[in-house]
């Protein structure tokens, strides 16, 4: 009974931690496809900035981009105002597909694991994601499925429906 628990647990923690996208929210800001729906949360919507990108460091199997993420409160209601417009920067190392996020500026850098709870990836990840998708036309954890130790299977962190959103 507790494994079962468990497995359900984690499949539910699985499952909200996707990133597909939600009833109520829209794939673009305003209709604009600059602004790319990432995630979405109790109402709230984050959407990345296309136009914002920037690629601060390209040496593979290292790069850095840098992107602006726009909250949205209320979007699954209808509301399409910004409220809040935060940077992010993201380390990627291709060769250990390991990504990591700076949120303060200072090269702090906070590793994205890939099958993480959403307290820890949130927002963060997906953007990151997408970022890297946007800039490379490559999937970064998206390329390879990730075993789930509760579920003892490989599974994708991002599905295809997620990189439509960059056409």
């Amino acid at each position: 009974m507790k494994k079962l628990f468990l497995i359900l647990m984690a499949f539910g923690t699985l499952l909200i931690g996707g990133t597909a996208l939600a009833e109520g929210y829209t794939n673009y800001l305003n209709g604009d496809s600059n602004f790319i729906f990432v995630d979405g949360h109790m109402g709230s919507a984050w959407y990345l900035d296309r136009s914002s990108l920037v690629v601060e460091k390209y040496a593979p199997p290292q790069y850095i981009i840098a992107v602006n993420v726009c909250t949205v409160p209320k979007a699954d209601k209808g509301n399409t105002a910004i409220s809040k417009v935060k940077t992010y920067r993201f380390f990627y190392n291709w060769n250990n597909r390991e990504m990591y996020v700076d949120n303060t500026g200072n090269s702090n850098w906070r590793y994205l694991r890939p099958l993480a709870s959403r307290a820890e990836t949130s927002i963060v990840m997906p953007a990151g994601e997408m970022a890297f998708y946007l800039a490379y036309k490559m999937k970064f954890y998206g390329a390879q499925k990730w075993y789930h130790r509760f579920l003892k299977e490989y599974v994708d962190v991002f599905d295809n429906n997620f990189y439509r959103l960059a056409s």
